[in-house]
């Protein structure tokens, strides 16, 4: 099976087509690019997913979707999407 055919939301980032970039929090995000992590929080709705998509999108950047959820509780279930995320980021490898 192909990694790459497999439509799972979970690890596939949103288009964000059309979407207004935010220079201010664009450039906190290119300010935060060499950190390991970066972790974005607000309220449902306040449009984080389509603050780092349109991000990602703009930079022509590459990365690792994972959106997590309340099944992640499940431990087997989290590495098998996470594995399923890093084959779908970097096939190569």
């Amino acid at each position: 099976m192909n990694i790459n055919n497999v439509p799972i939301n979970k690890i596939t980032r949103p288009t964000a087509k059309g979407v207004l970039r935010r220079r201010r929090l664009f450039n906190r995000l290119d300010h935060a690019r060499n950190r390991p992590l970066t972790w974005i929080t607000g309220p449902a709705g306040s449009g984080k997913t389509t603050l780092v998509a349109s991000w990602i999108e703009a930079r022509k950047s590459s990365c690792l979707w994972y959106q997590i959820d309340r099944g992640d509780t499940d431990v087997a279930a989290f590495f098998y999407y996470l594995g399923l995320a890093a084959r779908n980021a970097a096939p190569r490898y």
